[in-house]
């Protein structure tokens, strides 16, 4: 079971830490000048907010930064291959949200040395999280989702972007960058800082936005397909992580199983797991998820009633196709 709800930094009714970027560099190995490539400068700029683990919030940001037509995140209620078939498909980026603390540190030593059998095909973008960003996490995740499935530059992939939108511009420019260099020409993008600020303040949040300087706990990263393979994209690793071809299970059943083995299986029962998946024509909320038009509105009644929030209590009811005692029990996890 997984939780919706949650920021990059807090549970929705959780506690929050620390979620410092590291260093990438102690573990990267393919992030250096390209040749010619002088070094962007560095001002001091406000640090960002955290965004929430949230389909809304996410969504927001892309249509704000220029993504053009349907394409937006739904949550996944779970990773068993009976709640998986409920994703819209299909599936084009798998976004999580996992406790960095119980995680990181055994991932990190699990990928030490495996930097270049584990780098992703050349045509990755990747751009790293510097120090500098704050709680950027969720924005970066968004970031790398657009950037490999717009094309290089913004163009020719499989999501369309707006003539000089702040996304086409960022990503124009950013065309050819290292890693670093992309990372910093992020931090200095202040029309796409000023997106994710909207974002991360809009009133479509289900918990209070922590503070620039706030410890946080939760992380954000992103799971697609390049060149046929699953790629992982965590701007704090130091490179984009491959994790192989394509199954014929797919992106999502993929991706769940690496959620499964090298996250959750780090912190057996721990809670604060977020999982969305992006689609074109999904959506989170309205009953569009799934397209089936139902009048669920005394089941959502009786589940509002036990507590659960209007929207999770629609998605549950979805997947369970209408059965209040199987959405009680998704819900319940």
């Amino acid at each position: 079971q997984v939780c919706a709800g949650m920021l990059d930094g807090a549970a929705a009714h959780g506690g929050v830490s620390d979620a410092t970027p590291i260093d990438a560099t102690a573990i990267a190995s393919g992030t250096e000048k390209a040749e010619g490539q002088e070094d962007l400068p560095r001002k001091k700029k406000p640090k960002w907010l955290p965004l929430e683990s949230n389909p809304e919030i996410l969504n927001g940001f892309m249509q704000r930064v220029g993504v053009e037509g349907s394409f937006s995140f739904a949550d996944v209620l779970g990773l068993e291959p009976d709640l998986l078939q409920y994703v819209p498909q299909p599936t084009l980026a798998v976004c999580l949200l996992f406790p960095s603390k119980a995680v990181r540190k055994p991932r990190l030593e699990a990928l030490q040395g495996q930097e270049d059998a584990r780098r992703a095909p050349p045509s990755t973008f990747y751009l790293i999280q510097h120090k500098e960003f704050g709680n950027a996490c969720g924005t970066i995740a968004a970031i790398h989702t657009i950037a490999n499935l717009a094309g290089s530059g913004g163009e020719g992939g499989v999501l369309p972007l707006k003539p000089d939108s702040p996304v086409k511009r960022f990503l124009s420019a950013a065309r050819g960058l290292t890693p670093d260099a992309a990372g910093t020409a992020l931090a200095e993008a202040s029309d796409l800082h000023e997106a994710s600020e909207a974002a991360a303040k809009s009133e479509k949040a289900q918990t209070k936005t922590p503070g620039r300087d706030d410890k946080v706990d939760g992380h954000f990263v992103v799971f697609l397909e390049v060149e046929g393979h699953l790629v992982e994209l965590d701007g704090c690793m130091g490179f984009p992580i491959d994790h192989g071809a394509i199954t014929s299970g797919g992106l999502l059943e993929d991706a769940a199983r690496i959620i499964r083995m090298e996250f959750m299986a780090q912190a057996p029962g721990n809670p604060n797991f977020s999982v969305m998946a992006l689609s074109p024509g999904s959506s989170s909320s309205s009953g569009a998820m799934l397209d089936i038009g139902n009048d669920y509105s005394v089941q959502i009644q009786s589940l509002t009633s036990m507590g659960f929030a209007e929207e999770q209590a629609l998605e549950a009811l979805q997947a369970a196709g209408g059965n209040l005692d199987l959405a009680v029990s998704i819900l319940c996890g």
